[in-house]
């Protein structure tokens, strides 16, 4: 057992590099990242497998929906459950669930199956997000924990750009399984270094979180808040799956009603559950940590205002230039090519000036980048796309890293599976009511501008595809604003604490 979280100086920029152990068990939580983040090729492949399971694209939309609502559902669970029993437990769980989704799927003879096999995936890929970079917070040095996790975000950004490139030629070659068939390696790769090379950490150890026996005697003898981690799933996923049934279906759907019903009395009762619970899933008293809410609040409203990308812009490509997958794929892979190398650099660069510097410039460029795009129309240039979609995965890149580096620097060591998770859902809350909202606002602009040519006696193929293109740049104007209300947050809470650091100096 190989595994050594070290404890090293809280300030001044180290000189200690990792054990081969811990790199080791850094190289596995950037496979676990990268693992969840792979999944973007199933967008990519969504028409394949459409065409492959005889089933229309409503339906196969179900493909993302189950895996996007289980990972929601699941994460801040499996941080929690973590942090109580031992981040190697979780990731191995998640590591087996994904490995048996992969296999289960690739050999699913219908819709109905590949959907109930991602509800695993999804367990495995909630899993991943929980622990990973928690994993990567504790094998550097907590000088370096910016440096940490611009690793981890720069695994996920790289797990992307795989992703679209790779299922773009491999779905030309092959069938829609080789999407989940090509996965395989990593996740065994990944499994057999967490089992071999990774010890129990030492909350399972009965230690705290500064190596106190006591301390961990006590977190030993709290049970885990499995009626909150139930309340809490059964909330999200009666929303995300509310959502979707009133999108497809209609608001007055019956199941759809009784759907977004439930959903906040579940998540009442999840409030209620965690005053009481002796080791809630969440604490109550983490929502009073600046740097939890920030981090949580900034991310929320980044994918909110990013997630345009991934289910407007490709019919952008389509239906306002005219271009094809191989098209889309470049401008996918140079944002998150730019995703990939800002995150490191944003990550070195919060060690050096801070998190709230990097944060604040990653949202500016975010927003910058999405309003650039915004301009777009029928006549631009790729090249000039590729330029904007660049400048969004460079803004990503520095936000990420600093997101992820505040947040794991703000909350206690055996709250750190906690805080990992609570990232990873507020990334999928922001894609989530983006699909609902701005899916519904892109509808709505679109007859807006449909109805204005209409009046100007423009009412051919030409109209459609000009209202589309004039409600995209709406809603990717609408992405930029919501970056910008991420700004905002990092902004007023850096004055605050600047303001209550100046107070307390005073007195």
């Amino acid at each position: 057992m190989l595994f050594s979280a070290r404890r090293l100086m809280d300030s001044g920029i180290s000189s200690v590099l990792p054990s081969w152990s811990d790199r080791v068990v850094a190289a596995v939580a950037g496979l676990g990242m990268f693992l969840a983040a792979l999944d973007i090729s199933v967008n990519v492949a969504l028409p394949s497998i459409a065409n492959g399971l005889n089933a229309d694209l409503q339906s196969v939309q179900w493909v993302l929906v189950a895996f996007i609502a289980t990972r929601a559902g699941l994460v801040m669970g499996a941080g929690s459950f973590a942090d109580r029993f031992g981040l190697r437990r979780v990731f191995i769980f998640g590591a087996v669930s994904y490995l048996i989704a992969m296999v289960t799927i690739s050999l699913s003879p219908n819709l109905e199956s590949v959907v109930g096999f991602r509800v695993l995936q999804g367990f495995g890929a909630g899993s991943f997000f929980a622990v990973s970079p928690a994993l990567a917070a504790r094998v550097f040095p907590a000088d370096r924990r910016g440096l940490a996790m611009g690793f981890a975000t720069a695994s996920q950004a790289l797990g992307m750009l795989a992703g679209t490139l790779g299922a773009g030629l491999l779905i030309q070659w092959f069938d829609w399984q080789v999407v989940f068939w090509g996965r395989i390696p990593f996740v065994l790769l990944a499994l057999l270094l967490a089992v071999f090379f990774m010890s129990l950490d030492r909350i399972s150890r009965g230690q705290g979180p500064s190596g106190d026996a006591t301390a961990g005697a006590e977190i030993a003898g709290r049970g885990f808040d499995a009626i909150g981690a139930i309340t809490l799933m059964g909330a999200l996923l009666c929303l995300v799956i509310g959502l979707r049934l009133g999108r497809s279906e209609g608001w007055d759907f019956p199941v759809a009603l009784a759907l977004l019903s439930l959903a906040p009395v579940l998540a009442a009762g999840f409030w209620y559950t965690e005053g009481r619970a002796a080791w809630p899933v969440l604490p109550r008293w983490l929502l009073k940590n600046r740097g939890f809410t920030v981090s949580f609040t900034s991310m929320f409203f980044a994918h909110f205002g990013v997630f345009v990308v991934w289910f407007v812009f490709p019919f952008y490509i389509d239906v306002g230039l005219g271009k094809g997958s191989g098209s889309l794929g470049v401008m996918l892979a140079a944002m998150a090519l730019f995703y990939t190398g800002l995150s490191w650099i944003g990550g070195w660069v919060c060690d050096r000036l801070g998190t709230g510097v990097v944060g604040l410039l990653g949202l500016a460029v975010l927003a910058a980048g999405l309003l650039f795009v915004s301009f777009a129309d029928q006549d631009s240039q790729l090249s000039r796309v590729a330029l904007g979609m660049a400048v969004v995965g460079s803004g990503l890149g520095l936000f990420q890293s600093a997101a992820y580096a505040l947040m794991l620097s703000s909350v206690p060591t055996d709250r750190m599976g906690t805080g990992s998770a609570a990232l990873s859902l507020a990334q999928a809350g922001g894609t989530v009511l983006s699909v609902a909202i701005v899916g519904g606002i892109l509808a709505l602009s679109q007859e807006y501008h449909l109805a204005g040519l209409s009046s100007e006696g423009i009412t051919s193929l030409a109209g459609q595809s000009e209202s589309f293109v004039l409600a995209f740049r709406d809603v990717f104007r609408l992405g930029a604003a919501v970056a910008g209300l991420g700004m905002i947050v990092f902004a007023l809470a850096g004055a605050q604490g600047r303001k209550r650091h100046r107070d307390q100096s005073e007195e």
